[in-house]
């Protein structure tokens, strides 16, 4: 019989040498691919995939996407100042993202600030306009 693994897992481990200035190697041992089966992932409870996320974003800290999922999940724990944080980073990283408006739009809509709201809203819009992807259909409610 298979055995079967829950949770997240790295899929390949690598070892890495390192000679040093004084021609001594050191070895390390390294993660290659951080990529997760989407069904395993799915599966998970949401605390679990955020820490898989977490995991993920402390080897590619500029992948604004990251942030963005891990965002979602946060939002739907109503952990706002946490997906807020994960939500921003992932505009700074690539302000031309325009679903992190959009999620951040939600977010105020859900804290009643219905400023900010607006504002990333027609942010989120007006991106999604410029690029023709018609991904933002369905608005935040107020």
């Amino acid at each position: 019989m298979r055995k079967r693994t829950t949770g997240p897992q790295i899929l390949k481990q690598s070892k890495i040498k390192k000679v040093n200035d004084s021609s001594t190697v050191s070895t390390k041992s390294f993660p290659i691919d951080v990529k997760i089966k989407k069904d395993v992932v799915k599966r998970m409870p949401s605390e679990d995939r955020i820490e898989t996320l977490t995991e993920s974003i402390k080897y590619s800290p500029f992948d604004y996407q990251l942030y963005y999922r891990r965002g979602l999940l946060y939002f739907n724990l109503g952990k706002t100042s946490d997906a807020l944080n994960d939500y921003s980073h992932s505009i700074k990283i690539n302000p031309q993202f325009g679903k992190a408006y959009y999620a951040r739009a939600e977010l105020w809509a859900a804290l009643k600030n219905k400023r900010l709201a607006l504002i990333n809203l027609e942010k989120a819009i007006e991106l999604d306009a410029s690029k023709g992807e018609g991904d933002l259909s369905d608005p935040p409610t107020f």
